[in-house]
């Protein structure tokens, strides 16, 4: 290869790192934008716990519907904390009611998003091995660990 070609392909492959580091700045996430994301990201959980209850309280779902619940639960577990509640995110942003404490805490809130995926595992657990009981206690199980959170760390519904 001449010179010419080698000194283009350098200047291009320098050109796309800086667009790639310097364009991701620029285009970073609006805080209301983040705020919205972990909405949805709790309503995917919150859906997910909700097809596991109606199977416990036979209120016409299926196991197979529970089963979809818990995969989706599990799914939101083993997302990393950091990417759901991101700093700048709380009550004033947005319709955000995620307390400043929960950064002020973090590791205490990680820990605590951390339980959550063991519980979603036993969860899962517990609808391959169709007892409605073990499903129910799992299911409490998790619950528990979910509202261990909200009680500190989000502000309470009206």
């Amino acid at each position: 290869m001449n010179n010419r070609v080698v000194n283009a392909l350098a200047a291009a492959s320098l050109s796309a790192l800086l667009v790639a580091a310097f364009g991701g700045m620029a285009g970073a996430a609006d805080p209301t934008d983040l705020v919205k994301e972990r909405q949805q990201t709790m309503k995917k959980l919150g859906g997910g716990m909700g097809a596991v209850a109606k199977f416990v309280k036979n209120e016409g779902g299926t196991l197979d519907d529970a089963a979809k619940g818990a995969e989706a639960v599990l799914a939101v577990a083993k997302l990393d904390a950091k990417a759901v509640f991101v700093p700048g995110t709380a009550v004033g942003v947005g319709e955000s009611a995620a307390k400043p404490e929960l950064w002020q805490s973090w590791s205490v809130a990680e820990e605590r998003w951390k339980a959550m995926q063991p519980a979603a595992v036993k969860l899962g657990e517990a609808i391959k091995g169709g007892d409605r009981a073990q499903i129910a206690q799992a299911l409490g199980a998790t619950s528990k660990t979910c509202g261990t959170c909200h009680e500190d760390f989000r502000v309470k519904k009206q």
